[in-house]
């Protein structure tokens, strides 16, 4: 008889069911995936909220890691029994981008947990191209977080980030904490500007020099290092409807960097464009991650949590098992929980 298991789908709009299908073996490019710990992301709240349309009945999470337990024919990086990390990037693998390690802006680029069955499940089965050995005794929960920090390591490497640069980093959700370890990684200066106490201790406990509120020394604060020219990177990492952008634009020295990390809901927000243009400020769009310079982001981005294990594992708060799926969302989306990274960890 064939093995059941156990997966989330979605089922409606803030719903998420449990049920059970037959596990399927790999292709021979695939490989089976006994998920040990999957992180709930800021898009998928997106989809739980309904602001972008979720396919029914398809499995989320794309935030995860596990156990190897079979791999296709084709497969020689992993084996079974290897402790893995997915870079949850489809993609066509034929065009002009694929071929240059670009992938990440593929014309069929897609991502596993959107466009295919993720990793709120016992078992997932993904293309080998996306799995990665984890660094040996480094555990599935601290892997995981492997997947946000690769898209500020991504985005440091587009505006070329430099050793003793300060970079200020606008949000402290799980991309903005990650960005601190990235910024640090490259030798750079974090200040960060958080909103809430719990994130000032997780940004502090990952190393960043300065942490500021919001509060009117804050205000003064980002004066003031505007005034002293002190800024050579800012970095969006809200996203929304806010008007993040352009508080991160005007923190900035002349020739300086604006990143931007954070997604917006809105096709448009506002920027000052004389500001960008008097001060010679350069603007680079960002979206997720990459093997460009012919090393996979996400390869640096597993190095770099595990060099900082104990702090990077502290980003995570809350954790549920599979069964608990609808309460980890909603723990996720309540800021009255304190929550930053909620895991889901699925038990044999």
């Amino acid at each position: 008889m064939p093995v059941l298991a156990r997966s989330a789908r979605w089922a409606d709009v803030g719903r998420l069911e449990v049920d059970e299908r037959p596990v399927a073996d790999p292709g021979s490019d695939q490989v089976q995936i006994k998920v040990e710990s999957a992180g709930v992301c800021g898009s998928d709240l997106h989809f739980f909220r309904g602001d972008f349309p979720a396919e029914m009945g398809l499995t989320p999470g794309h935030e995860f890691a596990g156990i190897v337990t079979a791999a296709g024919s084709n497969v020689r990086h992993v084996a079974e029994g290897d402790r893995v990390g997915i870079e949850p990037l489809l993609r066509c693998g034929l065009c002009p981008f694929c071929a240059s390690g670009d992938y990440h802006v593929c014309a069929d680029r897609g991502l596993v947990g959107e466009n295919a069955d993720g990793g709120f499940a016992d078992y997932a089965l993904v293309p080998a191209e996306t799995v990665f050995p984890v660094p040996t005794g480094l555990g599935a929960e601290v892997a995981a977080l492997a997947e946000p920090l690769a898209c500020s390591v991504h985005g440091f490497d587009k505006v070329h980030l430099r050793g003793r640069e300060t970079v200020f980093i606008v949000g402290a959700g799980t991309i903005g904490l990650t960005a601190v370890l990235a910024a640090r990684a490259s030798g750079a200066n974090p200040i960060v500007l958080a909103r809430h106490p719990h994130q000032r201790d997780a940004a502090l406990r990952l190393g960043a020099a300065e942490v500021i509120g919001e509060d009117d020394a804050g205000q003064e604060r980002m004066r003031e290092l505007r005034r002293s020219g002190a800024i050579d990177v800012a970095v969006e990492t809200v996203g929304g409807k806010g008007d993040t952008l352009r508080q991160a634009q005007l923190l900035i020295r002349p020739k300086g960097r604006l990143l931007v990390l954070g997604v917006f809901s809105s096709p448009t927000t506002e920027i000052h464009a004389l500001h960008l243009a008097l001060k010679e400020i350069e603007i680079v769009g960002s979206m997720t991650y990459a093997r460009s310079d012919g090393k996979a982001d996400y390869q640096r981005a597993l190095e770099i949590v595990a060099e900082n294990a104990d702090p990077a594992r502290s980003l995570i708060t809350h954790r549920f098992d599979l069964p608990e799926i609808n309460d980890a969302f909603a723990t996720a989306l309540d800021k009255s929980s304190r929550s930053i990274k909620v895991h889901v960890r699925p038990k044999p």
